[in-house]
C-alpha cells in the first residue's frame, strides 16, 4: 500500500511547480495570502523527507552513524537534483530555444533530473517490492569524508557485553 504513496510523493517532487500551483488554486489560497510562494517548499520538503527516510533505513540496516549520515546526505542531494523546480512538460518548446549554450543547459539539467529522479524511483520500489533493507546495505557511498572515516573504523565495533555477563553482576 506505500508503493502508491511513495508514487506520488515522486510524482509531486517530478513536477513541483505544477502542484505547487495546482493545489493552491484548488484550496482557493490568493497569492497574497499563501504560506509561501514558491515551488521550492515541495522540493526541499521532498528531499528532506527522502533524506531522513534513507538515514533512518540505513540505521534499521544496521550501518554506522557516519555511513548512515553519508547516505542520507547522498539521497538528499541526489532528490534535490530531481526535484528541482523545473517545468519537464514544456520539453519541445526548450528545443527551440536559439541560443545553444542556453538550449544545451537546460537539456543538461533536465536530463540531470530525469536520471536522478529514475534512480530515486527504483531505489523506493527495490525497497518495498524486492530486497527490503538490502537496498541501504549495499548502496554505494560517494562521499569521501564518510569513506574515510569508515577506512579509519574499519568494521563497526562490536556491541557492549549485556549487563548480566558483565563482571560487576557478580556471577
Amino acid at each position: 500500500m506505500t508503493v502508491p504513496v511513495w508514487t506520488l510523493v515522486l510524482l509531486f517532487g517530478l513536477f513541483p511547480e505544477t502542484v505547487f500551483y495546482v493545489m493552491r488554486e484548488m484550496a482557493h489560497v490568493p497569492m497574497h495570502m499563501a504560506f509561501t510562494n514558491t515551488p521550492w517548499f515541495i522540493t526541499l520538503s521532498c528531499a528532506g523527507f527522502l533524506g531522513w527516510f534513507t538515514y533512518e533505513r540505513c540505521r534499521e540496516g544496521g550501518a554506522r552513524e557516519d555511513i548512515a549520515v553519508g547516505k542520507a546526505v547522498q539521497i538528499t542531494v541526489l532528490a534535490l537534483a530531481a526535484f528541482l523546480p523545473i517545468q519537464v512538460e514544456r520539453l519541445p518548446a526548450y528545443l527551440h530555444i536559439p541560443i545553444p549554450l542556453y538550449r544545451n543547459l537546460i537539456l543538461a539539467v533536465i536530463a540531470i533530473k530525469m536520471t536522478t529522479w529514475l534512480y530515486l524511483m527504483q531505489l523506493i520500489m527495490r525497497y518495498y517490492m524486492f530486497s527490503g533493507l538490502d537496498v541501504f546495505r549495499n548502496m554505494p557511498l560517494f562521499f569521501p569524508s564518510a569513506l574515510e572515516s569508515f577506512r579509519e573504523h574499519g568494521k563497526p565495533a562490536e556491541a557492549p557485553p549485556d549487563s548480566a555477563q558483565s563482571p560487576d553482576s557478580g556471577d
